[in-house]
């Protein structure tokens, strides 16, 4: 059975910017979760935020070869939201009105239920809230 782990945003910016302070420590999570033989798992709502993070000319280059390598790697699993998946999505986004969760954190955590994933890779407390496991604090 296979080993999954939900990759948020927050995550995938920490190991592309060099100057992020959670750089060097989301690297060392990266190698553990590749050398556990984990697969990676995220969406293109991600991607999307992703893009946006680094939508200034110097960055394009740099995510650009990440939502590629993304895309054709082995180790990921790279969900579409499709239909079905924004209406549960926006299901649990529709029942945490007490909770400043984005539709984009629902869609994972929704996810991550689905996939009976314990641990995220993220900063995000978002999934904390929910009952998960953060990696990169």
């Amino acid at each position: 059975m296979k080993k999954y782990v939900y990759v948020d945003t927050a995550a995938l910016i920490a190991l592309g910017n060099k100057t992020d302070s959670l750089h060097r420590l989301a690297n060392q999570i990266n190698q553990r979760l590749i050398a556990e033989q984990y697969t990676f798992l995220t969406t293109n709502a991600v991607i999307l935020e992703l893009a946006n993070a680094f939508s200034r000319v110097r960055y394009k280059p740099l995510v650009i070869s990440l939502i590629e390598a993304i895309q054709q790697s082995p180790k990921w699993h790279y969900l579409t939201i499709d239909e079905t998946l924004m209406a549960q999505g926006l299901s649990l986004f529709k029942q945490q009105l007490d909770k400043d969760w984005s539709l984009t954190d629902c869609l994972g955590i929704h996810l991550a239920r689905r996939f009976q994933i314990t641990e995220i890779f993220t900063t995000d407390h978002h999934f904390e809230q929910a009952g998960f496991k953060i990696l990169l604090k």
